[in-house]
């Protein structure tokens, strides 16, 4: 059994300062940014990103990261997590997992995913957990290493299970939106910037359709405009 008293006195000192991170009673979006670059130290990991992940709509969003470029989060979020193949199944798993374990590397670099997203950044070998509360997503770790560097093992996987059930009781747990699951991936869309003719041809439906969905959203959530709507969502 893996546990504290097989840490270095570097990675207590990480592994501590973790622990207090997520004692300090920040809302989720700061405490899962601000506790990435530790993580990435405990796990000699090059690159971090966290989301919140939305069942309804079956995508990611309210991303922070650490040591990866801001377009590439941006880029993510409006095109890559729509055929992102390992995500689903990463967090089917409901504990930490390798990649490798849900899709080997083979057929990974066989993807657009890979070949225009995550290489590009640099991202070769991967590991996430994601936290639930009462059945309910409150945040995630998505953890990734250079190439040429060595793939994640044990370790890496041991020590995310000493952190999940901390993480878990410290990211607080998702405001239900008054929205149906449509309603949101129209907004969700609309406030990536894409237009109502990129989100009707995104989600196959039409144009009609996405206005109205947009509308109601709009009522929903007393926002006057879209850019009122932008602001909600991000916060």
């Amino acid at each position: 059994m893996y546990s504290t008293d097989d840490l270095n006195n570097h990675e207590l000192n990480l592994f501590s300062h973790i622990l207090w991170q997520l004692g300090s009673g920040q809302d989720s979006h700061a405490l899962r940014r601000e506790t990435l670059e530790n993580v990435c130290s405990l796990l000699q990991a090059d690159f971090a990103a966290s989301y919140i992940w939305s069942p309804a709509t079956g995508t990611s969003h309210k991303g922070v990261s650490w040591n990866i470029d801001d377009k590439a989060m941006q880029e993510h979020a409006s095109t890559w997590q729509y055929v992102d193949p390992i995500t689903p199944l990463l967090r089917a798993k409901q504990r930490p997992t390798l990649v490798d374990d849900v899709m080997p590397a083979s057929a990974l670099k066989q993807t657009a995913f890979y070949h225009d997203f995550l290489k590009p950044c640099g991202m070769h070998h991967g590991i996430n957990v994601y936290f639930l509360r009462d059945g309910e997503d409150v945040g995630d770790l998505r953890i990734w290493r250079a190439k040429g560097a060595p793939a994640f093992g044990s370790r890496e996987l041991r020590l995310l299970q000493l952190l999940e059930p901390w993480f878990t009781r410290a990211l607080p747990k998702q405001t239900r939106s008054p929205l149906t699951a449509r309603e949101q991936e129209v907004v969700n869309l609309v406030c990536k910037g894409l237009g109502d003719k990129e989100v009707a041809r995104l989600l196959n439906i039409s144009f009609t359709t996405v206005r109205t969905h947009l509308k109601h959203a709009l009522r929903k959530l007393h926002c006057a405009n879209r850019t009122e709507l932008a602001s909600r969502l991000k916060h």
